[in-house]
């Protein structure tokens, strides 16, 4: 995969992601869905340290979990409002980049599911995609199974 890069809508926030991504994956949690308005946020994590960004200043909006009491920190462009990342209190060394500011997501391969119980009925998982009932790394830091 060659380097990643994107922004917001208006162009005033831009980004490059230097190193491969540690993941590329769709979640279904109520956050996820609340938050983008749909059935799910497609996104990809990676390192703090491996996210160049340039331009405007990032907003910050900070969402305390009614479900397990972390803040999760939405950073979008002050202008024309994209949600470019996310940032949380659990994993504060990395960041999720939203899928649909890359410049070419086609780049980008997904193949796990997270948050699959609180998926809509209809959606349908891929049979070659992981898919996890919750988040997959478990409270105490161990790996999930996938329920597939």
């Amino acid at each position: 995969m060659s380097k990643l890069s994107g922004g917001c809508l208006c162009g005033n926030i831009r980004y490059k992601i230097l190193k491969e991504p540690l993941l590329a994956y769709t979640c279904h949690c109520r956050f996820c869905q609340k938050d983008t308005g749909t059935a799910h946020r497609s996104a990809l994590a990676t390192l703090n340290e491996y996210v160049n960004l340039s331009g405007n200043e990032l907003k910050v909006y900070t969402y305390k979990s009614e479900e397990h009491g972390r803040q999760l920190y939405k950073n979008f462009c002050p202008d024309c409002g994209t949600t470019i990342s996310l940032k949380t209190e659990r994993f504060p060394e990395r960041q999720v980049i939203m899928l649909g500011t890359l410049d070419d997501p086609s780049q980008v391969q997904l193949s796990t599911h997270m948050f699959a119980e609180e998926a809509f009925h209809w959606v349908e998982f891929p049979k070659d995609h992981i898919v996890y009932a919750r988040h997959r790394i478990n409270e105490d830091g161990t790996p999930a199974s996938p329920i597939n």
